[in-house]
């Protein structure tokens, strides 16, 4: 039997994604982010890679992240859920909390992963439960996310997922999509339910908001020079800190209800788009870097007045 290289659970078919609401975007620098385009699309496909988040970057801000399906299944025990949710209402804040230092916040993702770790084995969750629970549980990924993830895959465009989130759940949507076990360029960094036949053995969590630069850092990569970075808080954009990256393209998601965030925003990301925005921006940069035309729908969504200056730029 063949080893997964992105072992699953099971087969995903409750795949949703949300249809196109409107989206305002916000650019930081246009005559840097014209600069940084023109060096991208000069280079090419065979210079270029992507570098995200999963949770509320691939996936909606309608969508409940990857540990939460858990949390809030009518499958798992209520005690797990009351636990769950606790340490869900106590350490967000934190997490999103820009203003508290990084060894203290370090410390306080610690101990979070560490009673999610205790609480699942404490629900002693199996492999067939788990199954039901992502099987029952809606998953909403960002409009034109499935034509970007394809098109990344036919042009062997590496595609390095660094997540907070659970492995088994991201690694069943992304196969739902495309075959990711023969999709040599893809990587995935992030927590994982190690099970022992149908026993849940270990939760290996390593990746937290603090940690995403370091595990990138020392994952032995050949980092290509230009990066398309994708996420969906202020710590995102700091992924790729360590790496040295001649050329970077980012590319904040930022919700409606957290537009008071703006101003943050703006001090990182080349691009922030506000509401819940659809793929249309990484997709339109990637089609200019690959040489690919657009789809007919995607071309008449760019021609809208929301993309006017960013249209102007390519």
């Amino acid at each position: 039997m063949q080893i997964q290289r992105f072992p699953t659970l099971g087969e995903w078919t409750e795949k949703k994604t949300n249809s196109f609401i409107e989206e305002k975007l916000v650019i930081r620098n246009p005559e840097e982010l014209k600069s940084k385009i023109e060096k991208m699309i000069s280079d090419g496909a065979k210079q270029t890679q992507i570098v995200t988040d999963f949770d509320q970057t691939i996936s909606s801000f309608l969508s409940p992240a990857t540990f939460s399906l858990f949390r809030m299944s009518e499958l798992s025990p209520q005690d797990f859920k009351n636990k769950m949710q606790q340490y869900y209402d106590y350490y967000v804040p934190i997490e999103k909390d820009q203003s508290i230092k990084i060894d203290e916040k370090n410390k306080h993702m610690h101990e979070w992963y560490q009673k999610v770790s205790e609480a699942f084995h404490e629900a002693k969750f199996t492999k067939s439960l788990s199954c039901q629970i992502l099987n029952t549980s809606h998953i909403y990924l960002r409009q034109l996310f499935e034509p970007f993830f394809n098109k990344c895959v036919e042009e062997h465009i590496p595609f390095h997922i660094v997540s907070g989130g659970l492995d088994r759940v991201i690694n069943t949507i992304l196969a739902s999509i495309h075959d990711i076990d023969t999709y040599d360029e893809m990587t995935l960094h992030t927590n994982q339910m190690l099970f022992q036949d149908d026993i849940l053995e270990k939760m290996e969590m390593l990746v937290t908001a603090t940690t995403k630069a370091k595990i990138l850092e020392t994952s032995g990569i050949q980092f290509r020079n230009n990066t398309i970075l994708l996420g969906d808080l202020p710590s995102d954009f700091y992924m790729t800190k360590f790496l040295n990256i001649p050329n970077q393209v980012s590319i904040g998601f930022l919700a409606q209800d957290h537009s008071y965030q703006l101003e943050e925003y703006k001090k990182l990301y080349d691009i922030t788009i506000i509401g819940d925005p659809s793929f249309l921006v990484p997709l339109v940069l990637l089609s200019k870097v690959i040489g690919y035309p657009l789809s007919e729908e995607c071309t008449q969504l760019f021609n809208s007045k929301n993309y006017d200056e960013l249209r102007e730029l390519f």
